[in-house]
């Protein structure tokens, strides 16, 4: 898990727009449509930043007060699923 929380989520070719109170992504690679909340999007907003996902999880886990360790684990769950669904993909950091 260690090595992988080291990793950086990168956004693979999409569009996101705003859909009344959610959002919604078009992945050009695969023609699919997701539906997201805003959580989602500012969390795939903070990817510009190529920041690791131990970053990413320090940096939402101050903000929103939440427990570190259990949100490390909720972040990679979560970016493990968008890789599946080809919505990012992991570079190692430099």
């Amino acid at each position: 898990m260690e090595e992988k929380l080291n990793m950086i989520p990168v956004k693979s070719n999409i569009r996101i727009k705003k859909k009344d109170d959610d959002y919604v992504i078009f992945n050009l690679e695969t023609s699919g449509f997701h539906r997201i909340t805003s959580d989602v999007n500012e969390i795939l907003e903070k990817l510009d930043e190529k920041m690791t996902i131990k970053e990413l999880a320090d940096y939402f886990a101050q903000k929103r007060d939440l427990e570190l360790d259990k949100f490390q684990e909720e972040l990679l769950s979560f970016f493990n699923e968008l890789e599946i669904r080809k919505i990012i993909k992991f570079e190692k950091a430099s």
